[in-house]
């Protein structure tokens, strides 16, 4: 291949490399040129043109893009119409992509002249999605090099594949305690019939039993008994150890543990069993939310039939530190606004109007956990965190709290109603915010806990603009509290009635639902007893 200045005379055949406008025609890069080209360029008084000529031996981009295509793709993926020197690979199905590295790096490091990009490996390819894209670079290539890439190419499976999804009929064992309300396990359920969905796979049988290994052991059987592969099995207590209650009854079952923990974060705690034929997993906490964790990547794998063992999870630790992609996003949309957008404005409502039944005639708020009133401490997180204001709603015994919180820049408003519950509480905490809030974090009075740092961690991740608007923190799959509202809902919210807050809100706005990981149990700590105030200030026996 020559490139370079060629008289327009003698420059039929020549193929341009750069686009040229002459008269108000157009001569595109890459065009190659005709007897009817150079007239028009002698017309246009262009004596040189740049461009390529091809030598012997030369085989045009699209004719090398092609034949390098051709030999990676395999017979699940559809190989493009060649242009301008590049040739996609596109999936057929849904499914996962399976990558020969090795063969990518040896065509990619042999010479510049051809490049190739692909998926990751094991990534998920929707049907007529592009997988991989092979370019190029010059206009044309030797044909030795072309044979040298096809060679690298080869081999006993093809270099580029996607593994379809095989639809599955899984199974969803959940074990509960009186401790966990069935609303989480409905909510679980939920999640879990989407995730299989998505995958081209349902959720035929479910089935709920106590923390036991028995109650496990012959839930499994049914679960194989109705033919269900995978079956997995959500404890109500997070799996510790193999010794647990869970993979003992898998266990005793003749199950074999395959890979307990994984380094993927959130999804540390899966476990991978084998039972006969039959794959078993014990799934991880953050199983009951719906955002990406390594329960997906092992779902992908089996569901597409590839085999899993113990070295694929444990190799997973490179780019497996999923918690960490919403900040990275944060980050970059806090890059990308404009400078002049406005602050938001967030202002905190502490609901502090309960009358404490459940501990009897104490009040609650007023109890010092850790030698401070808990309504004090919640105070206290929220003055030093960003919100822009903050307003106590006060009930049962309200001289008594804003004795207990003066001196503090707070606004209290008082909720005479408070005994009908705590809708009543949030409509008169919401009605009281001024015009010009974007949003409003409700606290609750009896969680102590809950720090500063996590207030400010849910209103970092508030973006109304991306619909990014009712903001909660999680941890293992359970959602707590505080809750961060756009004013959008504060409409919807001053219509709330009884002792059930804005749940309703949340199951109808489902999708703009923004969940911020936490490391702690604060989301969850309420303290409503005698006995849970012990245990807040660490008494033995309590």
């Amino acid at each position: 291949m020559i490139f370079a200045q060629f008289p327009s005379s003698e420059a039929e055949g020549v193929i341009l490399a750069h686009t040229m406008r002459l008269n108000g025609k157009t001569l595109k890069k890459g065009c190659q040129l005709t007897a009817l080209h150079l007239e028009l360029l002698n017309q246009a008084n262009i004596d040189l043109v740049t461009g390529v000529k091809l030598e012997p031996g030369d085989v045009n981009e699209d004719q090398a893009a092609e034949a390098v295509a051709s030999e990676l793709a395999g017979e699940q993926l559809l190989v493009g119409k060649p242009i301008a020197g590049r040739c996609n690979l596109y999936a057929k199905q849904h499914g996962l992509t399976l990558i020969d590295k090795s063969r990518i790096d040896a065509i990619n490091l042999a010479d510049g002249a051809i490049a190739i990009a692909t998926l990751p490996d094991m990534a998920e390819a929707h049907a007529e999605q592009a997988v991989a894209t092979i370019k190029i670079i010059p206009f044309a290539v030797q044909k030795s090099l072309v044979d040298s890439a096809v060679q690298f190419a080869k081999g006993d499976q093809p270099a580029i594949e996607v593994r379809p999804y095989k639809p599955h009929n899984a199974a969803l064992i959940q074990t509960r305690t009186s401790a966990l309300k069935e609303s989480i396990l409905d909510s679980t359920y939920e999640v879990t019939q989407g995730r299989m969905r998505a995958l081209d796979s349902e959720v035929v049988f479910q089935q709920r039993c106590e923390h036991d290994v028995e109650q496990v052991k012959a839930a499994m059987q049914q679960a194989l008994d109705q033919g269900c592969n995978p079956i997995m099995i959500c404890g109500a207590g997070i799996t510790v150890d193999t010794g647990d209650v869970i993979p003992s009854a898998i266990k005793a079952s003749g199950g074999e543990i395959i890979q307990f923990g994984m380094p993927v974060e959130p999804g540390n705690m899966l476990l991978l069993a084998r039972l006969g034929d039959t794959t078993i997993i014990n799934l991880p906490g953050c199983s009951r939310s719906p955002k990406l964790n390594g329960l997906d990547w092992v779902l992908q794998r089996i569901l597409a039939g590839v085999k899993v063992v113990s070295e694929d999870i444990m190799g997973m630790g490179v780019g497996g530190l999923i918690k960490d992609v919403a900040h990275s996003e944060r980050r970059h949309r806090l890059a990308a606004k404009p400078k002049y957008q406005h602050k938001l404005r967030i202002a905190a409502i502490i609901l502090a109007a309960g009358s404490s039944r459940r501990m009897g005639e104490q009040n609650k708020l007023l109890s010092l956990v850790k030698g401070v009133p808990m309504v004090v401490s919640v105070a206290n997180a929220a003055l030093a965190s960003n919100v822009e204001s903050i307003t106590v709603v006060t009930g049962h015994q309200s001289d008594k709290l804003e004795a207990a919180l003066t001196g503090r820049n707070l606004n209290f408003v008082h909720n005479p109603d408070y005994a009908s519950g705590i809708a009543s509480s949030v409509k008169i905490g919401v009605a009281s915010l001024p015009d010009d809030v974007d949003g409003a974090i409700v606290l609750l009075g009896d969680m102590p806990f809950v720090t500063k740092n996590q207030i400010n961690e849910l209103i970092a991740e508030f973006d109304p603009t991306l619909e990014r608007d009712i903001v909660m923190p999680i941890k293992d799959g359970r959602r707590g509290n505080p809750v961060l509202w756009s004013k959008r809902y504060f409409v919807g919210m001053q219509k709330l009635t009884g002792d059930v807050g804005a749940k309703t809100i949340i199951k109808e706005h489902a999708a703009n639902v923004w969940e911020v990981p936490i490391s702690d149990e604060a989301i969850f700590s309420d303290i409503d007893t005698r006995e849970e105030l012990g245990r807040a200030n660490g008494e033995t026996g309590a």
